[in-house]
Formats: structure tokens, sequence, C-alpha cells
């Protein structure tokens, strides 16, 4: 498995994964979906999972939200290519990037998204924008421990 960014000519297979996973979601492909993958891929945030074949069977469709923090709006894998742990090493991917994630996720979600959220560390916020319809995640990288002998020595400096 290869885990890269998306790039563009990557959107029609991106479209194909989403219009199989759509309903679990639940979404479905609109006129506008083509045109916002585009631009999601086009952030250089995004990040898709490549078979042997080098076929795209999973994505991490992400952009920046503000200068600071990354939103996260589409996250995808094909039925077929399940079970391979390919959500949590796309969102691992994102995290890399550093910056504060933040995504959305309907209630009526069919596939458990909040509760394998809160496992890769993001937590419950705030609803959602589109108000009661959404549970609001954030995952933010959390500083480097400080071990307790290093604290003494800090504050015998200080």
């Amino acid at each position: 498995m290869i885990y890269r960014t998306a790039v563009s000519g990557d959107e029609t297979d991106i479209l194909k994964v989403f219009e199989e996973v759509a309903p679990e979601v639940p979404t479905a492909v609109r006129p506008g979906t083509k045109a916002l993958i585009e631009e999601l891929v086009a952030s250089g945030q995004s990040r898709v999972a490549v078979n042997a074949d080098g076929v795209i069977i999973g994505y991490a469709l992400a952009k920046p939200q503000d200068a600071n923090t990354l939103s996260l709006y589409y996250l995808g894998v094909s039925k077929a290519a399940r079970g391979q742990r390919i959500s949590s090493s796309l969102v691992s991917e994102l995290k890399e990037i550093g910056a504060p994630i933040v995504t959305d996720v309907r209630h009526d979600n069919k596939s458990s998204m909040v509760e394998r959220f809160e496992r890769w560390g993001f937590v419950k916020g705030a609803e959602g924008i589109l108000g009661q319809d959404q549970t609001k995640l954030r995952w933010e990288k959390k500083p480097p421990a400080v071990a307790a002998d290093e604290e003494i020595v800090l504050r015998a400096k200080n």
C-alpha cells in the first residue's frame, strides 16, 4: 500500500470510491461534487491510498480551514479494501502535517465514524456547522512530555 498526497488527475479515481461509499456517510454525488474534489485535491493537503496495481482505494480529502487548522471534508475507503487500517493510516498521514484537524460527522453516518475518530485521538467539540445533525471533532498534536527530572532543572533555572 502506498500513501501519498493527492495530485491533479486523481479526481476521477477518487470520485469512483466516493460514489461507492457515499450512501454510508450518507451523501450523494451531486453536480458540484467533482468540482469540490478538484478543489480539495488542489489544496495539496489531501491524501490517497493506492494499491499494488496503482488504483486509488481510499482518500482523506482535506484543505486548510484557516492559517493554522486543517479541515477534513471526506474520508473513504472502497469496500473491497476494508479491514486493512487504511482509514487510520490516511488520518495518520494528515496528522503528520502537524496542524490541528477538524471534521464533522453526520449523526446518520453508518460507519461509526465518531467512535473511530475518538480512537484516533480526536475529541468531540461543539455541534457541527449544520447544527445538531453533526458531531464536530478536533485533533491537536500533543506537546512532547517533559520528564520529571527535566521539569526540576527548568524550575531551578527560572
